[in-house]
């Protein structure tokens, strides 16, 4: 299942004896659905924007592409013209190539920020799922204090040799993981 801030706000769990106070529950899958909304919108407007950065690479392009073919029609229709025109069109070319050049140079720094930015949002996710673990291992500690948890276990099989709490910790990482 994909999460997405309705799923997450609109989670629901069974209820066990010495289970999660259900408002906590709502009050953190909330404001998971907050974060998740907010980096889903910020990654829309990314993708908008590299979007918009392809489509005027392409625009410059063709306007290129289009300077070529002047350069080619004027040297037909006029051989007195041919010096004057291969000069405009140098130029004009030399201002194009730097205009692509800067546009280029543009769009690989805005792809890097985008890349950083990405790399920025895994970190954050990662940063989120670790919290959500210690969240998670904090609240089994607060219902089972005499409960001395193995660290180099994880939480699901610390949980095993408790019969009357079962959470399924890994799942839920793993949904987050995929998301």
């Amino acid at each position: 299942m994909k999460l997405n801030p309705n799923s997450i706000k609109n989670q629901e769990f069974s209820k066990k004896i010495l289970g999660f106070n259900p408002e906590e529950v709502k009050t953190f899958l909330d404001r998971i659905a907050e974060e998740v909304d907010h980096l889903l919108r910020e990654n829309e407007h990314l993708k908008s924007k590299t979007t918009e950065l392809s489509e005027q690479i392409e625009s410059y392009k063709e306007i290129e592409n289009n300077l070529q073919k002047t350069l080619l029609k004027a040297q037909e229709n006029s051989s007195k013209s041919i010096e004057s025109t291969r000069k405009q069109t140098q130029v004009m070319m030399m201002e194009a190539e730097v205009k692509a050049n800067q546009i280029i140079e543009n769009a690989k720094e805005q792809a890097k920020k985008l890349n950083e930015a990405i790399l920025n949002l895994q970190e954050e996710k990662n940063l989120i799922i670790a919290k959500l673990e210690a969240i998670l291992n904090t609240q089994v500690r607060m219902i089972i204090p005499e409960y001395n948890f193995d660290t180099t276990k994880t939480i699901e099989e610390n949980l095993q040799n408790v019969d009357f709490l079962k959470i399924d910790i890994d799942k839920i990482v793993e949904s987050l993981d995929n998301e």
